[in-house]
């Protein structure tokens, strides 16, 4: 597997990334372009993304990644920017990439684990990559998500409904303020200081100002997955796992396959037994089969005919 270093300039930030593929490919190999959750992230999302870039390299992939802004060798700050930004930057990484001389412009795809996969929502209704895959990509809302992956989160471990409940009737007070842009300190006196003595208190935080901001912007940026997803026409895949706390995947799934009605290479599917990154029993152990549903699918896409 060969590797090279890139760097993309976008606004006043420079994005870093690596891109990775096979050896003296025949020709320029198709790409896939992998794209993080929320959180502060490098390029292999702490290991998460070995196994599928190797997965996606076997099948004669080039795959490319960047360090979130202020992650890695990436300059700025992840938290300056919601939804609609980091799909500026990845369509400026594409772009990018399309450009190079190694791999074929025409075959580049893009894969989103979580927000990312909102992100390939996205791009895949505004760019027109070769083939779009989101990896337990919400069908739902931000605050919505919010509040799913809350009570879920705390439901498994071990919360009161009582808990529960007081914990919801909080981040509906922080999505309120949010909504009207309340500013941080009143936002701390009032709400975030009198919930750090609450059992469910580490859930959901919000260290300081430039946190606050990024909620404020996620909020009222009010991204709607159900009209973007109507909006798609290239090969989609949208995988989910069953036991995911974090986000809806049954209902999802339905919502996700429903709304994609202008496409008409729409593949959804749910591995009944994995979590929110579809493995089953810890890290980097994924369902049977996934991996290879990853790399036969997207290479079936850009197989070029003849």
């Amino acid at each position: 597997m060969t590797s090279d270093e890139f760097s993309v300039g976008w606004r006043d930030t420079v994005l870093a990334g690596s891109i990775a593929g096979p050896v003296d490919p025949p020709e320029p190999p198709p790409a896939v372009l992998l794209l993080q959750g929320s959180g502060p992230s490098e390029r292999d999302a702490d290991g998460y993304f070995e196994p599928i870039r190797r997965t996606f390299v076997e099948h004669g992939f080039a795959v490319a990644a960047f360090d979130k802004p202020g992650c890695g060798e990436s300059s700025g700050d992840w938290r300056e920017h919601a939804l609609m930004a980091r799909a500026d930057q990845v369509r400026a990484v594409l772009t990018s990439l399309s450009e190079r001389g190694d791999i074929d412009g025409s075959r580049i795809g893009v894969w989103g684990q979580s927000q990312g996969g909102w992100l390939a929502q996205i791009v895949a209704a505004t760019a027109n990559p070769a083939f779009a895959i989101s990896n337990s990509g919400p069908s739902i809302t931000v605050e919505a998500q919010n509040l799913f992956g809350f009570e879920h989160t705390l439901r498994t471990a071990g919360r009161s409904e009582l808990e529960i409940d007081r914990a919801l009737d909080h981040l509906h007070q922080v999505h309120d303020a949010a909504r009207r842009g309340d500013d941080y300190d009143t936002v701390r006196a009032q709400l975030l200081a009198p919930a750090e003595s609450e059992p469910w208190s580490e859930y959901f935080t919000v260290d300081d100002a430039v946190d606050w901001e990024f909620t404020v912007k996620l909020v009222q940026e009010a991204y709607d997955p159900i009209e973007n997803l109507a909006r798609v026409r290239c090969p989609y895949l949208a995988i989910f796992g069953g036991h995911d706390v974090l986000v809806p995947a049954w209902s999802g799934a339905q919502e996700t396959g429903a709304a994609l009605t202008a496409c008409d290479d729409a593949t959804v599917v749910v591995y009944p037994h994995g979590d929110h990154r579809i493995q089953i029993d810890g890290p980097l152990d994924f369902a049977p089969g996934y991996l290879d549903l990853l790399g036969d699918w997207a290479a079936a896409r850009v197989r070029r005919a003849g």
